[in-house]
C-alpha cells in the first residue's frame, strides 16, 4: 500500500489517467478502469473526492484486494515450490507435471 502514501506516485497516477482519458474513449465502467488506483483516480479527476479521499480509498481498496487474494490462495490446493531452495529444477518440473496429470480412471 505504500504506493498510495507517496504523493508523487499518486500525482503520477492521476496524470497518467488524465492523459489516457484525453487520448482514448474511456469509460469508468471498462474493466481496465475498475482496477485499484484507476477507479479512485477517476473519481478524483471528476471532482467526486478530494486528494485525502483518493489516498484513503486507494489504501482501503488495496487492502480489500489483498484480502480477497489471500482468501483465494487459501482456498486452492497449492503446493509451494521454493525457487531458491535445494530442490533441483528437474525435480520441481516433475512435481508440476504430476499435479497437471488428469486423475487415473478407476
Amino acid at each position: 500500500m505504500p504506493w498510495m502514501r507517496n504523493r508523487a506516485t499518486t500525482a503520477g497516477l492521476v496524470e497518467e489517467l488524465r492523459a489516457l482519458r484525453a487520448g482514448h474513449a474511456l469509460s469508468c465502467d471498462l474493466p481496465s478502469m475498475r482496477c485499484v488506483g484507476y477507479r479512485q483516480a477517476w473519481r478524483f479527476i471528476d471532482g467526486d473526492i478530494d486528494a485525502q479521499a483518493l489516498r484513503d480509498t486507494g489504501i482501503a481498496a488495496t487492502r480489500q484486494l489483498a484480502k480477497r487474494q489471500l482468501t483465494w490462495l487459501r482456498s486452492t490446493a497449492l503446493e509451494m515450490l521454493d525457487g531458491d531452495g535445494p530442490l533441483p529444477v528437474a525435480a520441481a518440473a516433475l512435481r508440476i507435471e504430476r499435479r497437471l496429470e488428469p486423475p487415473a480412471m478407476a
